[in-house]
Parts: structure tokens; sequence; C-alpha cells
């Protein structure tokens, strides 16, 4: 029988893989700040679908990125120069050779794409889970901006726009999360939208399989913030993750009966 969902996590890991443990020049801080901080605290929905992640940091693997987008063409690829903030991940000068760049890809890139093709088999809904900052970093297309509470994203750009999943649906889905976050104020923008089409791996990639996708963006301001956040131990209140948690799930169950 197949679930409703399919839940991909693909920054929510912390971890340095060993290949590049005594390169790393970030701080357990950075390295914190950098990931998607609570992505798989609070989007490990294992009642209501399948969920995939990795412990791997996406500055070193990503797993949202081609496997082939590489430095020097690219600092944004499937592994990182520097930073979000343009700080140097790596000693200066110093860069992982090319055999270990393949070694790292064969060993955390693919399988972690092909539990998700093993899973789409018995799956009928993909939503790919991030959270983001607060305010987007210098790397981003929307440098310095403030950002939505919550972004859904339903299309992908490629040259010529691809729809992931139909529109009335994700407003559909939109409306469910906005009912259940409509308290918090954590943010000086439209608290609940639509995001523009931008190029999207794990997006365009598994919507060729006939699956609906939809792209969930959940800012961190809910959770690092003086209130939920000690920084001195890079802990997040577990009474504020759970109740996010309830939340997601309780608007995510909703949503499965229009799919």
């Amino acid at each position: 029988m197949k679930k409703p969902y399919l839940f991909i996590i693909p920054h929510g890991g912390y971890k340095v893989p060993d290949e590049l443990a005594e390169l790393c020049v970030l701080s357990p801080l950075e390295l914190f700040f950098e990931a998607d901080t609570g992505a798989v605290e609070c989007f490990t929905l294992n009642q209501i679908g399948t969920v995939i992640s990795t412990p791997i940091h996406r500055l070193f693997i990503d797993v949202d990125r081609d496997p082939y987008l590489l430095p020097p063409k690219t600092h944004n690829g499937v592994i990182k120069i520097t930073t979000s903030q343009k700080k140097g991940i790596f000693p200066q000068g110093v860069f992982p050779d090319e055999i270990a760049i393949a070694g790292m890809i064969k060993r955390y890139f693919f399988p972690f794409h092909s539990r998700i093709e093993q899973a789409i088999k018995t799956s009928r809904f993909i939503v790919v889970c991030h959270t983001v900052a607060p305010v987007a970093p210098p790397v981003a297309i929307d440098a310095g901006s403030p950002r939505p509470i919550i972004t859904l994203e339903h299309i992908v750009s490629n040259g010529s726009n691809i729809t992931t999943c139909d529109e009335t649906l994700t407003l559909k889905l939109l409306g469910i999360l906005k009912k259940a976050f409509t308290g918090e104020r954590y943010t000086v923008t439209t608290p609940f939208c639509i995001g523009s089409p931008t190029k999207r791996y794990i997006m365009q990639r598994y919507t060729k399989h006939l699956l609906p996708v939809i792209r969930i963006s959940l800012s961190k301001a809910l959770f690092l913030n003086e209130k939920y956040f000690d920084p001195h131990t890079l802990s997040i209140d577990p009474q504020r993750i759970q109740s996010i948690q309830e939340r997601l799930y309780e608007c995510f169950d909703t949503f499965s009966k229009y799919i």
C-alpha cells in the first residue's frame, strides 16, 4: 500500500565527512547555522510517510545539486568552497582532490538518491523539506531580504518552467499551513507565500516520476531565537520543536485528503 508522502530532507545533516575532518576550518557553531538547522527534527513525520535524510553536511556533499556541478565551474555545487557568508571552508589554497571528491560522491550522494528511487515506488506525493535563514545570506538571489515563515514552491526553472505540482493543490496546502502557523510573528515580510520559479535539482529530477513535488521552506526564526535557542550548547527547546512538528503533521495529514 502506498504511503501518502515521501519527505526528503537534503540539508539537515551536521556531520563533516571523515575524508575532510582534518581539512574543515569551520567551528561547530558555523556548521550548525550553515545546515538546514532543525529540518530533520521538524520534518521527520514517519506516521504519514517515508522520511529520507542524510547526516552529511550540505557544504561537503550537497545532495540537492547536480553531482557533476563542481568547482571551479561553481562555488555552490555539490561541494562548496565557501559558506553562505562567503567564508572559506578549507585552509587557503587547500581543496579536496578529484579522487577524494569522486569517492565522497559515490559514498554519500548516490546512495541517498537510490533510497529516494526506491521510496518513490510506494509514495503518492513528494515534499522536499528545508529550513532557511530569517534573512537571505549574501550568496542568495534575495540576499539581505527578510524571508517568510513558510514558503512553498511548485515550479522549477531550467531554461523553461516546469510545474511540479498543480497550483490549486499548492494553494490548498499553503492555506492549511497558514491556518496552523498564523499566530507566529517572526518575519516582517509576507509570512506565507508561493516562491518564484528557480532551479532546484531534486524537484526537477523527481518530477519525471509523475508524482507531485512541492518544496517547503520553514524559517529558522521559529526556533533559532533568544526564547528557544541556547547558543552555548547549540540546543533548541525540544518542546518548541515538538510543537512545530505536531502542527506540520496535522497539516500534512489534513492535506492528504486532497492528494
